[in-house]
């Protein structure tokens, strides 16, 4: 069983997650990763492990994610997420 849930900000500042595969329904070791670009074009990306059912991993790396943007300044050009479990 392989899941994996993708976000990305879309220019609109909204965006919302799509999972592809089967959603593990205990929780279960994801390998993760958000990443930003600046209008720099800098890149940063943070990558992570958490232990979430599908359910609350979406919540979790949201509250990541919007804090990435916060500590640039809340000016990106182009963020994202995903995690993949196996």
């Amino acid at each position: 069983m392989a899941c994996t849930v993708i976000y990305i900000l879309n220019a609109a500042g909204g965006g919302r997650p799509v999972e592809r595969g089967s959603a593990p329904k205990r929780p279960t070791w994801w390998r993760a990763q958000a990443w930003l670009v600046l209008p720099s074009g800098e890149k940063f990306i943070h990558s992570t492990r958490v232990r979430e059912t599908a359910r609350t991993l979406i919540p979790v790396m949201d509250a990541l994610f919007q804090n990435m943007i916060a500590t640039h300044g809340n000016v990106v050009t182009s963020a994202g997420w995903s995690a993949s479990t196996h």
